[in-house]
């Protein structure tokens, strides 16, 4: 049995943005190791950042031998009162054996989501959070319940066997203090119940064990977003949501808006919509989310300021900086990387691409969810990535929105890697198959598609890259320097990343003669890709903005390729960084970059400018401090540029929040 409990509380730690190390877990729940002595290990055939004894327990996951009566039976929910996010919460699950009952010694278990914030079910202490009462009415049968791992329960079948049609009985959250339900909002969070049928030691889980819908706070603010960068009289869409204290998407809460001190250049391209009980012209009504059509008339930088009223209630909203320039490029903002609860995140697929397009307002997103680190693994639940594949085509808006699929290679040897698919494919290369299990193997499976493997918390967080298998030009052109975790740019940077290996930040693979774009991406668990740095619970966020001047699956892929993309922490910065006539991610002969050659950085920020960096191969940094405006440019020249040298630009605002530029090369 605690082989797979092991398995189980490895997931939460590995997913958590601030986790320890992994520990050694016992052999059996309670019980202490003994110290041994052991002869020298030989020299190990992995890299010195690989987590060897994870990846030896995956494997073994793969390899477990099931009784015929393990995951047999079928389970329900009997009551349950209403689950608000951190809310109280209690319920009454009920198992039916299936045809083979349970043997005496067997096991039936509870799993409540292990990932945020739901009480963990026990059975010691009726005057603790979560505390959870076991029962049966069959005759003659005894039951043992015990805690056996991070938000498990076991109820040990004793006296006889537990026979067909036979119940047990879990009432979770009856104690004093009740249960807490979970941190973010979900429609179905599950109640994991597994069954070792035989008691041999090895558990499954019921595929369709019951769940529980987990309703946002009431709305605790309003976010407004509109595209970074238009033409003069171009058409486009101003969008406004609700979110709760948590960032959860207000799904179905009634609202206006109205603008406030609009500059006259803005006009609006339609007229608004009438909503009975609005107080004055010119407020629009909208449910959760909502849009206008605007445009401006005059080049300029631009940002909106809205009055948000919802029940007695008013919230204030600014845009990102809106940038009208006739020969600026283009940028679609994108969150490439994040997981719902299909593996170890929250929220159905469906919900995730929603939040993107209508909460979030990003122009592409893909959903990444691990190949088998969950409870039902991908890369053996083909109806799991058929239900990803289907919601994607829903949310998808030809030319609007890009819905992306994909899947995170979960690599405890290697280092994490997202697969992200800009055609209809939808194939899950598990990092456990040992046609796929290595990196160039990866890489040559997506050769040649419309295909991108994206290295992502290269520096450290549950696993550092091992950068001497990373990074192929067609296939992995990018890595990610910034997510949930935090960033992996440099051990200078604000907020880096936990468990960082030094030698293992990106700048360092830069001085080692690397070549590649840098991007971010949120890795959110949360459900809310491309805003989870407003729910205070990450340390950072990241969303990736790709200089394409369409948003469409081509362009996209081109541009990444490319290197064209930049990566922020989370807020839409506006960054320009330019050598020459060069722009970031491009490689430049040294034969035109002799002498002194002209240098530009502009950032147009979502806060004040603390300060913007030049970073040069060698540790060489130019900076200039903001002056407290929210607009700061930076220009010159640099000179003695040579083959080998990298130069690229790093913003850091009043607020925390930063933003890199791809690195231009000098070849």
């Amino acid at each position: 049995m605690q082989r797979f409990v092991v398995l189980l509380a490895l997931t939460t730690l590995a997913c958590a943005p601030d986790a320890p190390n992994a520990p050694n877990a016992p052999e059996t729940p309670g019980a202490a190791q003994s110290a041994t002595t052991r002869e020298p290990a030989p020299a190990s055939p992995w890299p010195a950042t690989a987590r060897v004894d994870l990846h030896d327990t995956m494997v073994a996951s793969t390899r477990l031998e099931f009784h015929a009566s393990d995951g047999g039976g079928k389970a329900w929910l009997e009551r349950a009162t209403a689950a608000r996010c951190r809310g109280e919460f209690s319920a009454t699950l009920v198992y039916e054996a299936g045809p083979l009952g349970v043997a005496d010694g067997g096991m039936v278990f509870l799993q409540v989501s292990p990932y945020w914030g739901w009480s963990s079910p026990q059975a010691e202490s009726e005057g603790s959070s979560g505390y959870t009462r076991v029962a049966t009415d069959a005759e003659g049968l005894t039951l043992r319940s015990e805690s056996a791992g991070e938000q498990l329960l076991v109820a040990h079948v004793g006296g006889r066997a537990l026979r067909a049609g036979e119940r047990v009985r879990f009432e979770y959250g009856v104690g004093a203090r009740r249960a807490t339900a979970d941190n973010f909002a979900e429609s179905d969070s599950r109640f994991w119940v597994a069954v070792d049928g035989d008691g041999d030691g090895v558990r499954k889980v019921l595929d369709d064990s019951p769940f529980v819908a987990v309703e946002p706070g009431p709305p605790a603010g309003a976010v407004a977003h509109a595209p970074s960068v238009l033409r003069a009289n171009q058409t486009a869409n101003l969008s406004v949501a609700l979110l709760d204290a948590g960032a959860n998407a207000c799904r179905g809460v009634a609202a206006s808006f109205e603008l406030v001190d609009a500059p006259p250049e803005l006009e609006l391209a339609l007229e608004p919509s009438r909503d009975p009980s609005a107080p004055a012209a010119g407020t629009y009504a909208f449910t959760g989310a909502g849009r206008l059509a605007i445009r401006f008339e005059t080049e300029g930088t631009y940002r909106l300021k809205l009055r948000v009223t919802c029940g007695e209630e008013t919230f204030e909203a600014l845009t990102n900086p809106i940038v009208v320039a006739a020969n600026a490029p283009r940028i679609q903002w994108a969150d490439l990387h994040g997981h719902s609860a299909r593996s170890d995140g929250t929220g159905t697929p469906a919900e995730y691409y929603e939040y993107a397009r209508d909460f979030a307002a990003l122009d592409a997103v893909a959903l990444t969810d691990h190949d088998h680190w969950g409870l039902l693994p991908l890369s053996s639940h083909g109806e799991l990535v058929e239900e990803i594949v289907a919601a994607a085509r829903a949310a998808e808006r030809p030319d609007e929105f890009t819905a992306l699929v994909g899947f995170e290679w979960t690599s405890w040897l290697w280092g994490h890697r997202n697969v992200v698919y800009f055609d209809e494919r939808s194939s899950i290369l598990s990092s456990l198959d040992e046609r796929f299990d290595a990196p160039l193997e990866l890489r040559d499976a997506l050769r040649g598609s419309p295909a991108l493997s994206i290295p992502h918390h290269p520096a450290g967080g549950p696993i550092a890259l091992d950068w001497a298998s990373a990074l192929e030009p067609d296939v992995e052109p990018l890595i990610e320097v910034c997510s949930a975790h935090g960033v992996s740019e440099s051990d200078d940077s604000p907020r880096p990343i936990y468990s960082a290996h030094r030698d293992c930040f990106a700048r360092a693979a830069l001085e080692r003669g690397a070549t590649f774009g840098m991007l971010a991406s949120g890795d959110s668990h949360d459900g809310h890709p491309g805003l989870c740095h407003l729910g205070g619970h990450y340390p950072t966020g990241g969303v990736a903005a790709i200089l394409a001047d369409d948003n469409s699956r081509p362009a996209l892929l081109a541009a990444l390729r490319a290197r064209r993309v930049y990566a922020t922490s989370g807020p839409r910065i506006v960054l320009r960084f330019a050598l020459g006539s060069h722009r970031m991610g491009e490689t430049v002969p040294a034969a035109e970059v002799t002498g002194e050659v002209p240098l530009f950085v502009q950032a147009i920020g979502t806060a004040p400018i603390e300060s913007i960096e030049v970073v040069r191969k060698g540790d060489r940094i130019s900076r200039i401090d903001g002056d407290r405006s929210e607009e700061l440019a930076l220009s010159g020249t640099l000179a003695e540029l040579v083959s080998g040298d990298w130069i690229y630009a790093r913003v850091v605002q009043s607020d925390g929040s930063m933003a890199w530029s791809s690195p231009i090369f000098v070849r």
